[in-house]
């Protein structure tokens, strides 16, 4: 299992990318949406490329320019809000416009049950290709899929193809008749609620993005800023502010140590539980209980 990147200016300053290449395991091969190749592309007026036939399933995201993708025999127009899903075993090639050159972000991805993915796909979508007007959802699988394998943290494959999934979530549900997302997006609202109860439970525990993130298959960029659109605070406010809650009803209703209800609350360091409450309700947790108690 070996992945590196490649970063190369075209001598000709035709084009610049940024690539990482990945050789799945034997364990991903067979029980994973694995990842093979991930990157970015900047092309000058007019460059082209082509690819033979790979076995490979390729996202394709246009955030800037315009070109033409071909594919099959067919031509498709590339401007800024496509999104593409193919099956590289039939080669494709794209060029990018002389006026506007492409900016392409790629995913080249497999698995053992990719193919019926990919039909259930085209089940939904007469076309390879989608136009969405909000792009970030889908950028944000590509960041965190880069960051994934850059730094190959252990299970790193188990959590690329939870990423994979999610992208797939996205594409598939996509719908033209609300602006790209729908019931994508819907999913991404509804997670939020889940995110929202898993906190309300657990916040004795100690929660990081990165385990909200896996633990509900979503980037977790976009995870940070459709919580905050959704409930008007971030989500590490909002497990502060659980936590504080709860803090409160202990200093109030309990005799525990406030070092101890700090634990209680998921903050082993009490300097810093103190100043937290402090931030919140203006005064010391000492003060606070003085103040129900007097």
């Amino acid at each position: 299992m070996t992945s590196n990147i490649q970063i190369s200016q075209n001598p000709n300053g035709q084009t610049s990318s940024r690539r990482l290449l990945h050789t799945p395991s034997q364990l991903a091969r067979s029980s994973l949406l694995y990842l093979q190749e991930i990157g970015v592309i900047s092309c000058d007026s007019g460059f082209c490329s082509q690819r033979d036939a790979l076995d490979s399933y390729l996202f394709l995201i246009v955030p800037r320019g315009t070109g033409t993708l071909t594919y099959r025999g067919s031509s498709y127009a590339l401007k800024p809000g496509c999104i593409v899903w193919i099956n590289c075993n039939h080669g494709y090639s794209y060029q990018s416009s002389k006026d506007r050159p492409l900016e392409l972000a790629w995913i080249h991805c497999n698995s053992i049950v990719m193919r019926q993915l990919y039909s259930y796909f085209h089940q939904r979508h007469n076309s390879i290709l989608l136009h969405a007007k909000e792009l970030e959802p889908f950028m944000s699988v590509h960041e965190t899929l880069e960051k994934i394998l850059s730094e190959k943290q252990p299970n790193f494959e188990y959590h690329i193809s939870l990423q994979l999934h999610t992208l797939v979530n996205l594409v598939t549900l996509f719908s033209s008749d609300t602006d790209g997302i729908s019931n994508a997006a819907s999913s991404i609202s509804e997670k939020g609620a889940l995110i929202k109860t898993y906190i309300e439970t657990h916040f004795a525990e100690k929660i990081t993005l990165d385990d909200l993130s896996r633990e509900f298959c979503v980037s977790k960029y976009y995870m940070l800023r459709s919580f905050r659109n959704q409930y008007g605070m971030t989500i590490i406010q909002y497990l502060a502010a659980c936590r504080i809650q709860h803090a409160k009803k202990l200093l109030r209703f309990s005799d525990m140590q406030i070092e101890a209800i700090g634990r209680a609350c998921g903050i082993e360091d009490v300097s810093y539980f103190n100043r937290l409450f402090r931030s919140y309700e203006g005064m010391t947790a000492g003060q606070f209980r003085k103040q129900w108690r007097s």
